[in-house]
């Protein structure tokens, strides 16, 4: 009976103890074995905590918003009949300041510095999170009291490993993030090319929102600070602070962008833009937070708000762009959705409004990594509806400017016809004349207009053969003589080429040949030599030179006037549509935007300019 009664009394004791067993050092919980005390007041000093009798019990790790600093209590005693060697972290890793005392009984045997405004070397072993190593002989007890500073946000709980445990598990934290910064990195360099390619600022946007959470991740985890690459302290903790703030800036500016706010729905533009101009008010109240006065970090719940606001007024605008059935609306809803439920979320339990779990702090990466995908699957299916609009308006452009060149090519047609038409019309007049009153003289003058009837007739017919074989058009390449085919050109705009006074030199070979789409070919040059034509003045050294030669297995054709050149800059935006350097307000600006999507497209080739002496270069390479 004796034995049950120290059985059930050591039992007892177990239970209602304070001091913490590590005997079996798999799944220990500390919370119930933690005591605390505030002391905003800075009046305690470790001793008056080892004395002090009225500590709370944890209940909970995260306590929330608040104001310290806190000290905490923890006992521990290795009951196993073998050394125990553990490791004691705290599991938020960016505290700032965490002084940690370890006594023997009412002796102080060591004193730590721990947290991230501590500098590395104090460190015994440089881990990611605030930790240090103990090593327990059987039967020995300690008492941990540490005092824990922090701007905030607090977590006053000691999680306790086997040393090679805790080392294992923070090398497998450093190892994927690792993983997940060569991720974003790559994911950045990818929006990068596409902006290139795409000329699209929402890509590079994402890349921001990407790098963002990647600073954010990495400051807020412990990472820069395990990494020690020479950044200093308070710069560490700025990042972690800001970063979340840049992030929510680029999440405003894509919905700003991407769905041209300014453009069509303008009073929700400037709701954007104020969540902007309040989010860099932010920035600056952390900035100076940090590196100047401290005490403000007091309205750091500012930040908490404003996040949840912002992400509120973009699950909303979403809504709004399904509705409105805006393209990629569908990808951006779900994003912003998740994004905001998991903020809404996650902001209670900063609050202590509802219980924070763990993994809360874990799902804001998880939502923000959602959001990116389906940013990106939302710019995605916008790229390809615009596209797909883009090759019909190619196609369309395409008809548009054959026609627009067959009807410029019968215009200089008609203005050639006109001095023959005038010259039959002419004979005709006569010969009915002298055949109604002096019918005797009427085959002598016959003989004479004769001839010149059939020369204008010759005429008019030499100008529709030129026109026939400029509106053929062939589906396969031919071996044609380009001299031809530009000398062809040149008869069809003959007049306004004597109009204009100007004198066409074609440095091209008799025998020189290629194989290519002859019609699209004279329709570039149709749209050039007409547009130099447009651009001469009145005088008399007006010339276009045309010359051609091979490089290896390319033509490579040069355009050289004297027209004066192009004035609009950067010069390469003359290939743009709806560009124009003529001062005609008639003219519509796609000429040679018409005439660089036929050469790149079709002829497989490509064509630059840029300006000379008083004049301009075309350099066509097939």
């Amino acid at each position: 009976m004796f034995k049950y009664l120290v059985i059930l009394l050591l039992f007892c004791n177990s239970i209602f103890s304070k001091t913490l067993d590590i005997s079996n050092s798999e799944n220990l919980q500390t919370l119930e074995y933690i005591t605390f005390t505030n002391d905003s007041l800075n009046k305690y000093s470790f001793e008056d905590i080892n004395k002090k009798e009225d500590l709370k019990i944890l209940r909970i790790k995260h306590i929330g918003g608040a104001t310290g600093p806190f000290w905490t209590k923890l006992e521990l005693i290795n009951n196993a009949n073998e050394i125990k060697q553990i490791t004691i972290y705290n599991p938020l890793s960016g505290i700032n300041k965490i002084d940690v005392y370890l006594l023997r009984g009412e002796v102080l045997i060591k004193t730590l510095n721990l947290g991230d405004l501590r500098e590395q070397n104090q460190r015994e072993g440089l881990t990611s999170y605030s930790s240090f190593n103990l090593v327990l002989n059987p039967n020995e007890s300690i008492t941990i009291i540490s005092k824990i500073e922090n701007y905030h946000i607090y977590n006053l709980a000691w999680e306790i490993l086997e040393t090679k445990d805790f080392y294992t598990k923070d090398s497998q934290k450093i190892f994927y993030a690792g993983l997940i910064g060569g991720i974003i990195l790559l994911f950045c360099f990818h929006n990068i090319l596409n902006f290139i390619l795409y000329k699209n600022k929402s890509y590079l946007i994402i890349g921001a929102i990407a790098l963002s959470l990647g600073f954010y991740q990495f400051g807020f985890h412990g990472i820069f600070y395990f990494l020690n690459i020479s950044l200093s302290l308070d710069l560490i903790t700025a990042i972690t602070w800001i970063s979340p703030l840049f992030g929510g800036i680029f999440l405003l500016l894509f919905s700003l962008i991407f769905f041209e706010q300014y453009k069509k729905y303008r009073k929700i533009f400037y709701l954007t833009i104020f969540f902007i101009i309040f989010y860099f008010l932010l920035i600056l109240l952390v900035t100076y937070a940090q590196f100047f006065d401290e005490s403000y970090f007091n309205f750091s719940w500012l930040i908490s708000l404003v996040i949840l606001s912002s992400t509120l007024h973009l699950f909303l605008f979403a809504i709004y762009m399904l509705m409105k059935k805006e393209i990629g609306s569908k990808y951006y809803i779900f994003g912003e959705g998740v994004l905001f439920i998991v903020v809404f979320f996650n902001t209670l339990g900063l609050f202590n409004l509802i219980f924070y779990f763990e993994i809360i702090k874990f799902l804001i990466p998880f939502a923000y990594i959602l959001n990116i995908i389906f940013l990106v699957l939302a710019l995605y299916s916008k790229n390809s509806t615009e596209q797909e609009n883009l090759k019909k308006a190619k196609i369309l452009l395409l008809e548009q400017s054959r026609f627009n060149s067959i009807g410029q090519a019968i215009g200089h047609i008609s203005h050639q016809w006109k001095n023959p038409l005038t010259k039959i019309g002419t004979s005709i007049t006569l010969l009915e004349t002298i055949y109604n009153h002096d019918l005797d003289r009427f085959i002598q003058t016959f003989e004479k207009q004769l001839p010149l009837i059939k020369n204008s007739v010759k005429l008019m017919k030499k100008s529709m053969d030129e026109f026939s074989n400029f509106y053929q058009t062939k589906n396969e390449k031919e071996i044609f003589s380009l001299l031809e085919s530009i000398s062809n050109i040149t008869e069809i705009l003959g007049s306004k080429i004597t109009l204009k006074r100007v004198n066409i030199d074609l440095q091209i070979d008799k025998e020189f040949n290629i194989e290519s789409y002859e019609h699209i070919l004279s329709n570039v040059f149709l749209i050039l030599i007409d547009n130099s034509l447009d651009a001469f003045s009145e005088k008399n050294d007006n010339f276009i030179k045309i010359n051609a030669k091979m490089d290896k297995d390319k033509t490579v054709i040069s355009y050289i006037d004297n027209a004066g050149g192009i004035k609009i800059k950067p010069i390469e935006s003359v290939f743009d549509y709806f560009v124009s350097s003529k001062d005609d307000k008639k003219s519509s600006g796609i000429g040679l935007a018409v005439a660089k999507m036929l050469i790149n497209d079709r002829l497989d080739g490509q064509i630059n300019v840029k300006n000379n002496q008083g004049g301009i270069i075309f350099t066509i390479i097939i």
